[in-house]
């Protein structure tokens, strides 16, 4: 009998300590879970010169709700691949831009001088359309170009003829595109709002045939007969610039190396 029980009492050991090894392990998990965003947190609101080393150390999952927060955002994905990728302009479409965070924050700054508002706020604009822009195939820096032509990145703008948000989308008209989002009711809504804009530019560029025309027709300007009052020139002008102020910021990190 004293054998069974130092057995018994052998096995509620051993249970104990695979309780005990399990609980620990989960509690590291935790900690390990925490440490990242920690770490996350500290080095995003660090200088774009340490930036470039954090992309590597944060993991991708806990950098992706850093950027955009815990609640997912619809996508719009399925939508904009109904448009057939060869009907669209390929000078709307660069993959290579806006790819490191050093020109995230170079484009950020430039934005954030020059519409007036908190560089905080302008990475998140560039972040949004960077999401946005693999969502629909367009470039990031169009979307924005679009963004600070239309509404100089005022999420609750609003024209006098019923164009909303970021990107002034005329909401009677796209109220479907909205549904996604629970209604027409989310035109003021930052994400909703580019990710409908973005798409229904995606819609025009390729119905126009370029990006030219698919400027006009975002506009307004349906015809040949309809001027866009310069419209198509200055989203390209500013998307240039975008454009110029990532590429400066990269040659300056390269002249440093060398």
């Amino acid at each position: 009998m004293t054998t069974a029980v130092m057995q018994i009492g052998g096995a509620e050991s051993e249970a104990q300590l695979l309780a005990f090894k399990t609980k620990f392990k989960s509690i590291l998990s935790s900690l390990y879970i925490g440490a990242a965003f920690l770490v996350a947190a500290l080095w995003m609101s660090q200088p774009s010169s340490k930036m470039e080393m954090a992309t590597l150390l944060i993991p991708a999952e806990a950098y992706d709700i850093l950027s955009t927060g815990f609640s997912p955002v619809p996508s719009v994905a399925q939508e904009a691949s109904k448009i057939p990728t060869n009907l669209v302009d390929s000078q709307a479409i660069d993959q290579n831009v806006l790819r490191s965070y050093a020109e995230r924050q170079a484009v950020a700054r430039y934005l954030a001088n020059k519409y007036k508002i908190e560089h905080a706020d302008s990475m998140n604009f560039v972040e949004k359309a960077i999401a946005v822009s693999r969502e629909v195939g367009l470039d990031p820096t169009l979307i924005l170009a679009v963004t600070a032509i239309e509404s100089s990145f005022n999420p609750v703008a609003q024209s006098k003829k019923g164009a909303q948000g970021l990107m002034q989308v005329m909401t009677r008209v796209h109220a479907e595109k909205y549904q996604i989002f629970g209604g027409d009711h989310a035109a003021l809504d930052p994400d909703a709002n580019m990710r409908v804009g973005s798409l229904i530019l995606r819609e025009y560029i390729a119905k126009g045939g370029s990006l030219e025309a698919g400027l006009r027709l975002y506009v307004g300007a349906s015809s040949m007969f309809i001027s866009d009052g310069g419209y198509g020139e200055k989203v390209l002008a500013e998307r240039e610039r975008l454009k110029q102020a990532a590429a400066l910021k990269v040659a300056v990190i390269r002249s440093k190396v060398l």
